[in-house]
């Protein structure tokens, strides 16, 4: 933990609640970014593995 600046008995009780608070949500937008990732990937498969897909790249879209 940092240096703690809030006053009084509590300060340092507030201080370690953010600190927690804000090291879940390190990990929870860590696991938001891995499904995110995931999803596009899912995506990108399901695009470049159509058949009908594949023969539009390879004739040039005409």
């Amino acid at each position: 933990l940092a240096k703690n600046y809030f006053m009084g008995e509590t300060g340092p009780q507030i201080n370690a609640l953010l600190a927690a608070t804000a090291w879940n949500m390190k990990k929870m937008m860590e696991l938001l970014k891995q499904k995110i990732i995931f999803l596009f990937y899912k995506i990108q498969i399901m695009l470049f593995s159509n058949p009908v897909f594949k023969y539009k790249l390879n004739s040039g879209f005409c």
